[in-house]
């Protein structure tokens, strides 16, 4: 087993990580969906190929995901995944932002998918483009709605977009409040836990000292969109909104379901630009060259100043492009205040 086979099987065990921790009525307990327990078979039987010691139930292979890099107990290709990765955050217990990135890879990729499935939906209900981003910036703003308010939702301003996303919306996992109360980051706008070994956790994975916390005491007034949403869309779309602030040229939606974004560049000739917000840079180029091929043409990806920051990063996800990928990295800052103008597009190995 090698190369695309071993990030399958990794994207596999993701998959049933996410099929678990989403399952009702509470994270991982039984009954065990097929997905874990079919990926636990492939690890088994990885791991009797290749003589080494396998996992002897689901409840090992998910403390392996927790305590343990996947790299450890799984063949993954070298450098795949920044170090320190889990699939399972070791105190919070719910599945990371790796494992949800890893769970959207390949033709089996499901939460991603599901996001663009879901928003491509809502572009058909929607009817006109301008009312579709009307919603799609409803959804990025209130990923988690921490008390459901009625009255505030038939606003002129918000019932027309409530109207349409309302059923994007469900009930907070069971799993996530506790001693009576749902928590949710101030920072990211995603569900949070107050107490952990660590500390607080976010699903963003906001930096402590801008992660603050809104709490309800009243679990069964939240809604909060799909994790598919969640992560995919309204998570980056804080991003997206800062981009979009600050861009002199109109920005407009090019994909709806991918959340592509096109503005005019030089010469008149329109640049496609799609925010990220990912912890590991090497799936998150394969899934840019996947989108830059879908759309025929060059794709531009903005991911925040921090990010970028990081040389590592750049320097990965650059390493990851396919051959001949038409695809740029740039920080926000970076994209927002620079223009493109040679029009060339190296080749990546």
């Amino acid at each position: 087993m090698s190369g695309l086979a071993d990030v399958e099987l990794l994207a596999a065990v993701a998959r049933g990580v996410y099929d678990l921790a989403t399952s009702q009525p509470s994270a991982f307990r039984l009954p065990y969906p097929p997905s874990i327990q079919l990926a636990l078979d492939r690890v088994v039987l990885d791991a009797l190929t290749r003589r080494v010691a396998a996992p002897h139930g689901v409840p090992e292979l998910l403390s392996w995901c927790r305590e343990r890099e996947p790299q450890e107990w799984l063949v993954t290709p070298r450098a795949f995944l920044t170090a320190g990765a889990r699939l399972i955050h070791p105190t919070a217990g719910e599945p990371t932002r790796t494992c949800a990135e890893l769970a959207s890879l390949g033709p089996h990729g499901v939460l991603e998918q599901e996001a663009e499935s879901l928003m491509a939906k809502l572009a058909d209900s929607c009817g006109t483009a301008a009312r579709f981003a009307q919603c799609r910036d409803f959804l990025i703003h209130r990923p988690v709605v921490l008390r459901f308010d009625p009255v505030e939702m038939l606003r002129p301003s918000r019932a027309q977009a409530w109207r349409l996303v309302k059923d994007l919306y469900g009930p907070v996992p069971s799993h996530f409040p506790a001693d009576g109360l749902v928590h949710r980051c101030s920072a990211c706008g995603l569900l949070a836990k107050a107490a952990t070994a660590d500390g607080s956790w976010c699903e963003g994975g906001c930096a402590p000292d801008e992660r603050k916390l809104e709490v309800s005491h009243q679990p069964g007034q939240t809604l909060v969109l799909p994790p598919a949403l969640r992560l995919f869309v309204a998570l980056p779309g804080r991003t997206e909104m800062e981009v979009r602030s600050r861009l002199d040229a109109q920005s407009g939606l090019l994909s709806a379901g991918l959340g592509v974004h096109q503005i005019p560049g030089p010469q008149g000739v329109l640049r496609a630009y799609q925010v990220h917000d990912r912890e590991q840079p090497v799936p998150a180029a394969l899934r840019a060259a996947e989108v830059a091929a879908r759309l025929g043409g060059e794709l531009e990806v903005v991911v925040p100043d921090g990010r970028a920051a990081c040389p590592t990063y750049r320097r990965a996800f650059d390493e990851a492009l396919p051959v001949s990928a038409q695809v740029r990295l740039w920080s926000v800052s970076e994209f927002t205040t620079h223009e493109s103008s040679d029009g060339t597009w190296g080749s990546h190995a």
